[in-house]
């Protein structure tokens, strides 16, 4: 176990200061640390409260999530929908999935696919590590083959995630 504690120090370090970044592992696997200031209790309630969901998980401005299920237990399936607002350019999108593991409030294991499609789906592992006060956030995502994970980091994923994650950090501050 110290072993893990010192890999999580490490990330924790690393991710100090910059923000949402994507570490290709390999042909099908990323890592994405954020470190959010603020306690993983309040980090997890907002990953898992749909009310809170519509507070932070929206991308860049100019975006609304407009439906939200949340999966509270293993084998249940999820939702999210977002729509452009105004005169903001894009199209409606959502996402489906099913709750694989839950462990509260340290790690959620998903799949998850746009809606309405055959696939590609991609199975997606948060984990939530403590230290003083700030929270080691880190996905690691699968996806099925290196053309679609180039596919989907092209989409502009990682730029909304990092303004979806100041929102977060916003909310879970105290």
């Amino acid at each position: 176990m110290s072993q893990l504690d010192a890999v999580l120090q490490d990330l924790r370090d690393y991710a100090q200061g910059k923000g949402t970044q994507v570490e290709l592992l390999d042909d099908t696997h990323v890592r994405i640390p954020r470190l959010i200031e603020g306690p993983r209790e309040l980090v997890w309630r907002a990953h898992h409260d749909p009310e809170l969901m519509k507070k932070w998980m929206l991308g860049p401005d100019g975006w609304e999530m407009t439906e939200c299920v949340v999966a509270t237990e293993v084998g249940q399936r999820y939702r999210t929908s977002w729509a452009p607002v105004g005169d903001t350019e894009g199209e409606p999108f959502g996402f489906e999935g099913e709750a694989l593991l839950i462990d509260a409030p340290r790690r959620s294991v998903d799949t998850e696919k746009m809606q309405g499609t055959p696939g590609p789906e991609t199975l997606n592992d948060l984990n939530l590590y403590e230290e003083g006060g700030a929270t080691l956030l880190t996905l690691y995502i699968e996806y099925p083959d290196a053309e679609t994970r180039d596919m989907i980091l092209a989409t502009g994923m990682t730029e909304g995630m990092e303004a979806s994650y100041v929102r977060l950090e916003s909310l879970v501050t105290v």
